[in-house]
């Protein structure tokens, strides 16, 4: 079982109550709410990855590893990371043991993000941890936590909205767009994605 942070039945845990501004201050649209180190560890690390990881074959994922750790990502036991996979801010990243990023997989973590252990995100899922307030004319980013939990799938091209916590052993069926927390093995499908049904175990 995962730990209680993951348990999303009260109403006071909803994806929205976990957006933070990036910048409190930013009143520009066109001013970069990130500090120059983070603006330079990013475009380094999309170097690095393109130039060392982007063309190595599956057996070197603990090359891929290897490089996560030393830009920060938080590792533990042995997950794994196709080489097409993309990762925005590694040091934002903790990723558990067995835990899969599939071919194209993007995680745009502008906030904090956690995958745990045996949980996957197939080719091409999209985790999105950042956004805009559009109700400011500055438009000012806002960032939140993506919590994937433990044995959850999460099908091809699916999209998780920022500050969402996908509960233990849930599946999200491909294409599919989770705008809220989703409860711990329960199937969810559509956009936005919605249950209907429970995961459960032939053997």
């Amino acid at each position: 079982m995962t730990d209680s942070s993951q348990n999303s039945d009260s109403p006071a845990t909803r994806p929205r109550d976990r957006y933070q501004l990036k910048q409190p201050d930013q009143d520009d649209a066109y001013r970069s709410p990130w500090s120059r180190k983070e603006q330079l560890g990013v475009k380094l690390f999309a170097l690095v990855w393109l130039l060392t990881c982007r063309w190595t074959p599956g057996p070197a994922n603990f090359w891929r590893l290897l490089v996560l750790r030393i830009f920060g990502c938080r590792i533990t036991g042995r997950p794994y990371v196709a080489s097409s996979a993309r990762i925005r801010v590694p040091w934002q990243l903790e990723m558990h043991d067995r835990a899969c990023l599939g071919d194209g997989a993007e995680v745009y973590n502008l906030g904090e993000c956690i995958l745990r252990a045996h949980c996957t995100v197939a080719q091409h899922g999209y985790l999105c941890g950042g956004s805009h307030d559009l109700s400011v004319r500055a438009l000012p980013l806002i960032v939140a936590p993506i919590d994937i939990g433990e044995h959850a799938f999460l099908g091809a091209k699916a999209f998780v909205m920022p500050g969402v916590t996908i509960g233990e052993g849930v599946v999200v069926g491909a294409a599919s767009v989770v705008v809220r927390d989703a409860a711990p093995w329960t199937i969810v499908v559509g956009n936005p994605a919605n249950p209907v049904g429970t995961r459960k175990f032939k053997d």
